[in-house]
């Protein structure tokens, strides 16, 4: 299911004429099966904008299509897109809530999304909101919080007694259970250690494998080199920059766009101003760069 933003613009206060658009004409497509990261710095539009891939909020103009959903608060532009549509679409169209299923957001602050008084109970609600029997939900409940790694001994704690890793895993694991067909995640590594990081990373991945649209907002900038394989660069409301980590990270000056450059394309320009005879401008990972140098030190590779 693909999402395309066609000349997006918000603006949370209308009536405040002094207020500025936090997206400013964004258009951009994301196709199905894609993992793609969104970032830029604070304040750029990143949230707002994945907030409208599942209706959450509504674009002030222009419009986000996903699928055969289309999100706009402008009544008289939606009413144009939907002249020429067939009956079945239109009628789609006036349930905006079944978008919600399509596409599971997980927000930046998963103590927002925890209310009930059991973890167990809490990654149910959304499934059997979207059609599932009790036993349907629970089962399919209690195996994605093994997958995002909390203890069976933990089902019937109440989340607000987790800590805040903890609390993004239930968080995670409470959309998941749903199974939307597109998972956006804002900030999903923050406040985890190494190991969280990865089994959360992984647990995503795996999701991704299955067929998924997996969508990032992040600062983490060592998730999208590893992870990513389109991203979007925003800045003032506006996409700025579309191209592969790859080609981002090896840019030279990523203070154009507010960002850092991640511990491994540091490495290797340092390499390459050390004059490192390897050939390294194809490595794109840290075993595939640490088995190069191993090699080069067997074989006697010379550096100037």
């Amino acid at each position: 299911m693909q999402i395309k933003c066609n000349n997006v613009k918000y603006l949370y206060n209308p009536k405040d004429i002094t207020d500025k658009n936090a997206l400013n004409g964004v258009s951009l497509t994301i196709k199905q099966g894609e993992f793609v990261a969104i970032v830029g710095k604070t304040g750029s539009g990143k949230s707002t904008l994945v907030q409208t891939f599942n209706g959450l909020l509504e674009p002030t103009d222009g419009y986000t299509q996903v699928g055969d959903f289309i999100v706009t608060g402008n009544k008289k532009l939606k009413k144009s897109l939907l002249k020429t549509k067939s009956k079945e679409f239109i009628k789609l169209n006036k349930k905006q809530s079944k978008l919600k299923k399509v596409v599971g957001l997980v927000f930046q602050f998963p103590e927002y999304q925890l209310f009930n008084e059991t973890i167990l109970k809490d990654v149910m609600f959304g499934p059997k909101n979207f059609g599932l029997t009790n036993e349907e939900a629970e089962k399919i409940s209690r195996k994605t919080l093994k997958e995002v790694g909390i203890p069976e001994d933990y089902f019937d704690k109440s989340p607000f007694e987790l800590s805040g890793g903890e609390k993004r895993r239930v968080g995670i694991a409470g959309i998941i259970a749903s199974q939307p067909d597109i998972l956006v995640l804002d900030e999903p590594t923050a406040g985890l250690d190494t190991n969280g990081k990865k089994e959360i990373l992984d647990m995503i991945e795996q999701y991704h494998k299955e067929g998924h649209t997996i969508i990032v907002v992040t600062h983490d900038m060592d998730l999208v080199m590893e992870r990513a394989s389109k991203v979007f660069v925003l800045n003032d409301g506006v996409v700025i920059h579309e191209t592969t980590p790859d080609k981002l990270f090896n840019e030279n000056d990523l203070s154009l766009y507010s960002l850092e450059q991640p511990a491994f394309y540091k490495f290797k320009k340092e390499l390459k101003e050390q004059r490192f005879a390897g050939d390294i401008a194809n490595i794109k990972d840290v075993d595939s760069l640490i088995n190069l140098i191993v090699k080069s030190k067997i074989h006697g590779v010379k550096h100037e």
